[in-house]
């Protein structure tokens, strides 16, 4: 698994958002995201297709964000993890 450097961004978004009102919740949270980027790469295909964000993407529900990947021959590219609630954008 590999996190592309718009999902570590998003990521560390994510924890700096959480962090301001509750730290200690930021850190747990963004663990959780981190291991269930981890999780993909046990069963890859056992997480549905989202063509709304493009060609072969798979996500996965950590609410309420959403973790976007690919599955490539090498390895499992994290392409973004993005709010639930947002209006879904093709990824490369």
């Amino acid at each position: 698994m590999r996190l592309s450097a718009l999902a570590a961004k998003e990521i560390r978004r994510i924890g700096e958002d959480i962090k301001r009102d509750k730290p200690q919740a930021a850190v747990a949270f963004v663990a959780q995201l981190l291991q269930r980027c981890e999780s993909v790469a046990n069963a890859p295909e056992g997480y549905g297709l989202k063509p709304q964000y493009g060609s072969a993407v798979r996500g996965v529900t950590v609410s309420p964000y959403v973790i976007l990947y690919r599955i490539r021959a090498a390895d499992i590219l994290i392409l973004s993890v993005r709010h639930g609630a947002r209006r879904p954008v093709a990824l490369k």
